[in-house]
């Protein structure tokens, strides 16, 4: 009995012992979003169910920020809230933000990146499964925040045996020219998450050419292939805020984070009728694997 008791009062001391240091870490964390637009809040959301606690929460939009003198991480959703004067001793973890990437000469204090995509040596290979013929891919970007991303898919590019065909444009205006000039030269299109760039004009452009010239045309978020891209490897907006949720749990923890993490898990989601217009032919085992089939 008296055994019974002991184990008892370990058990309800470690819970409460919990409880109290989740309300610490709740109180330590604040979210900052630049917008209420839904993706945002989809992010938020998986951050928060993720994280396990509640957090207190501003818009960028609404409120007036004035972080509580205990915060210790904030968790930024969008550009504009990465980008907002934080104090050097808080760490900060930003997502949503393409096109964004803070350096120490940005901000003094500690900065995590949760990217958009998976890792390019992830990503080759999935392109080379939906297009076994897959040989030259164009990457079409703008940002210098972009050229990164470009380098790795150039270095992973050779284990799949794809040659990348890197295009920088210095506005939108110019993709309608750069498209002619690759016709008959490439095998696919990628279009990286570049705000700079991707348009509703240049998402037409691009459709119009892989629609009319039958070359598949990639994209990183799976809303585009609704509209009519050929296929979309990326990750959802919720699986993003759980890596962010992740990475603020490690650094309560006292472990140490890297200043770019990569959510866990990828989707692709791939449209029959734009990659009939644009020449391929999807095999059943492919549709099998994919995570969602747009008619």
């Amino acid at each position: 009995m008296q055994r019974h008791a002991k184990y008892l009062t370990c058990i309800l001391t470690a819970g409460i012992w919990l409880t109290v240091s989740g309300i610490g870490w709740a109180q330590d964390v604040v979210a900052v979003s630049g917008s209420a637009l839904g993706p945002y809040r989809e992010a938020f959301d998986g951050f928060q169910e993720a994280f396990g606690l509640t957090v207190p929460s501003y818009s960028l939009s609404e409120d007036n920020v004035k972080l509580p003198p205990e915060t210790r991480i904030v968790v930024a959703f969008g550009g504009k809230a990465a980008l907002f004067p934080y104090p050097e001793n808080v760490t900060l973890i930003y997502c949503m933000a393409p096109g964004i990437k803070l350096t120490p000469g940005d901000r003094h204090g500690y900065s995590v990146e949760i990217e958009m995509l998976p890792p390019a040596s992830l990503i080759l290979p999935k392109l080379k499964e939906i297009q076994p013929s897959l040989k030259r891919l164009a990457v079409l970007w703008t940002s210098e925040s972009m050229k990164r991303h470009v380098e790795e898919l150039r270095q992973a590019s050779a284990q799949v045996g794809i040659e990348i065909v890197s295009q920088q444009l210095k506005s939108p205006d110019e993709l309608p020219e750069r498209l002619r000039s690759l016709y008959g030269k490439i095998d696919a299109v990628w279009l990286m998450p570049d705000p700079l760039l991707i348009n509703s004009q240049s998402f037409t452009v691009l459709k119009g050419f892989s629609w009319s010239n039958r070359v598949p045309f990639y994209v990183p978020t799976a809303g585009l292939v609704e509209q009519g891209a050929t296929a979309s490897i990326s990750t959802s907006f919720r699986e993003i805020g759980r890596a962010a949720a992740l990475a603020a749990r490690q650094t309560l923890s006292g472990k140490s984070v890297e200043a770019m993490v990569y959510p866990e898990k990828m989707m692709i989601v791939l449209s029959l009728k734009a990659a009939g217009n644009a020449g391929l032919v999807i095999s059943p085992e492919l549709l099998k694997n994919l995570d969602r089939v747009v008619p």
